[in-house]
């Protein structure tokens, strides 16, 4: 949201600045500033628009990237991403396949992986006696 916000302030004193330029050489006419306030309401749309889309994107990229550093697994077209046999590669956003694993070498793109959803199996609630003797201690 910040970044929305940063995009129309400067967009705003952008077109404030340069209003009072133009008006002080007296070379705009009343036709040229409804296209170019129009121009540049269109240019901070399309701002907003691509802000908002690329941040969604980052966000979905660091929610990969700390499941896979915490152990989780990621399917990315059909192959089990997991830390045993891959290495995650920050700079470019891709897992590279480890040395003497099966599959060294491979290159895949995190824009392509989601999380596995991994299920627990139930686990069996502490006993009752249990939990007396931990709260008497």
């Amino acid at each position: 949201m910040s970044s929305l916000l940063a995009i129309f302030l400067v967009l705003a004193l952008t077109l404030l600045l340069l209003y009072f330029i133009l008006r002080d050489f007296g070379i705009i006419t009343p036709k040229q500033k409804i296209i170019a306030l129009t121009a540049l309401i269109l240019f901070g749309a399309l701002a907003a628009i691509y802000s908002y889309f690329q941040s969604k994107s980052d966000k979905n990229d660091m929610m990969l990237q700390t499941a896979f550093l915490r152990g989780q697994s990621l399917e990315c077209d059909g192959i089990i991403i997991n830390k045993e046999n891959f290495n995650l590669v920050t700079g470019t956003l891709s897992f590279i396949g480890k040395k003497n694993g099966p599959m060294n070498n491979i290159i895949i793109s995190l824009d392509k992986c989601t999380i596995m959803i991994q299920e627990n199996l139930p686990q069996d609630p502490i006993p009752k006696n249990l939990e007396e003797e931990l709260q008497r201690d």
